[in-house]
């Protein structure tokens, strides 16, 4: 998902729909976003057959080194020691 295709499908500029979006929510749309790449990559890393890479990719990063800063930043640890935990969840 990028923003200017969200605000595309709301019809609005990419400018008002974010505005719109902080004003109703209280939180940017980046931001949100962030966190909702993050919670699908989450689940996506507690499956043994997918790489990191792999997953980087499906929640819409182009650089796995980019995806692992964002997700350490916001889980509060790496996409390894996430899967390891989840592994040790099981």
């Amino acid at each position: 998902w990028k923003l200017p295709e969200l605000a595309d499908l709301c019809r609005m500029s990419r400018a008002t729909f974010m505005r719109q979006f902080q004003d109703k929510l209280g939180r940017s749309a980046l931001d949100f976003l962030t966190d909702l790449r993050m919670s699908l990559a989450a689940n996506e890393l507690k499956k043994p057959a997918i790489s990191t890479e792999a997953v980087a990719e499906t929640v819409g990063y182009h650089s796995v080194s980019a995806f692992r800063h964002v997700f350490a930043e916001r889980i509060g640890m790496t996409p390894g020691e996430w899967r390891r935990l989840a592994r040790k969840g099981e």
